[in-house]
């Protein structure tokens, strides 16, 4: 039973993959986007909204920066992170 066991783990092992890169992710814009976006928590893939709901969802975690008293993002930071959700959304 041994015999088999270890040979379907690795094959099922194989066939798994981690998470879905970013789009473009070595662009200065996905790295904006993961270091100040994926400080706090796991990063969402920019597929996973529409574009109206990461302009909802920036402004709240700039709401929540604030009231963590973290430093929040520039009006550059924002602009940059929301047009690269823009061009990657769902």
């Amino acid at each position: 039973m041994k015999k088999f066991l270890i040979p379907l783990i690795v094959g099922i092992t194989a066939c798994t993959t981690g998470p879905t890169p970013l789009p473009d992710a070595r662009s200065p814009a996905a790295e904006l986007y993961a270091t100040r976006c994926g400080s706090c928590h796991s990063l969402p893939h920019p597929r996973r909204l529409h574009y109206r709901e990461w302009q909802q969802m920036v402004a709240l975690m700039q709401q929540r920066m604030q009231e963590r008293h973290m430093t929040p993002l520039t009006d550059k930071e924002r602009a940059i992170i929301l047009n690269y959700l823009q061009d990657h959304a769902r």
